[in-house]
């Protein structure tokens, strides 16, 4: 199932060398203030695409949706960090080159590999209902504009779905709009606890029905610009 962001077709092991030699990490930045307004300041600040990407990995071809997932599930859920290069070849055990350039891992191809670290994964068929009473995040599957996709459904509230995107970073998807393109299909990674303090459980609520809340609580106050559910006050 490969993701839906289509990058240049590489052959498999090429691939994975490249990404191993081009892969960076997005460092926070600050700003010394000082020379500015003569007052000693330093302040850190962050990206917008770091935020959009916090806690998630980054998928690196269009096929590895799937092995990007599960790494960000693995390390921020159960703390075991696997980079998505070495879970790419790891899984390769179970699938081809070939039918993993074309069509990415599997869910079976993912249950198979869990359980050669001590975990098990577990598919389930569920509806949208369901989501709303997740005790941990899962993966799902998703068909976008005919591409497959695996995302992590970390949390549902208010007819909203938070989801990690391998692809495209952390968003929020109305429920309707989800259901479009979801297949009723869920993958639990299980078999030690999850971390209760993990980042995939944290701050899943809207910005936007927040501050629309707290808006019409008031009467009088204008709803703040927001963006991707940041308002620009938030960024600094």
């Amino acid at each position: 199932m490969s993701g839906f962001v289509r990058f240049p077709a590489l052959p498999l092991a090429f691939a994975i060398c490249c990404c191993t030699l081009c892969a960076t990490a997005h460092a926070q930045a600050s700003i010394d203030t000082s020379t500015l307004a003569g007052i000693p300041l330093t302040k850190t600040v962050r990206s917008m695409r770091d935020i959009r990407y916090s806690h998630v990995v980054n998928q690196q071809f269009d096929y590895s949706c799937g092995a990007a997932a599960l790494a960000t599930l693995l390390k921020y859920g159960y703390g075991i960090d696997i980079p998505e290069t070495e879970l790419i070849r790891r899984m390769m055990v179970f699938s081809t080159p070939d039918v993993v350039i074309k069509n990415g891992f599997s869910m079976l191809d993912m249950k198979k590999f869990v359980e050669t670290i001590g975990l098990r994964g577990r598919g389930f068929r569920v509806n949208t209902d369901a989501l709303y009473h997740l005790q941990i995040p899962v993966m799902v599957l998703m068909n976008i504009d005919g591409y497959e996709h695996f995302v992590i459904v970390k949390h549902a509230e208010n007819s909203r779905i938070f989801i990690a995107d391998p692809a495209l970073g952390n968003r929020i998807l109305l429920e309707e709009d989800f259901a479009k393109t979801w297949n009723g299909l869920v993958f639990a990674v299980v078999g030690k606890p999850f971390r209760e303090d993990s980042p995939l459980l944290q701050d899943n609520e809207s910005l936007a029905l927040k501050l629309r809340a707290s808006a019409l609580a008031t009467g009088t106050a204008a709803t703040p610009f927001v963006e991707y559910g940041l308002s620009k006050a938030d960024l600094f």
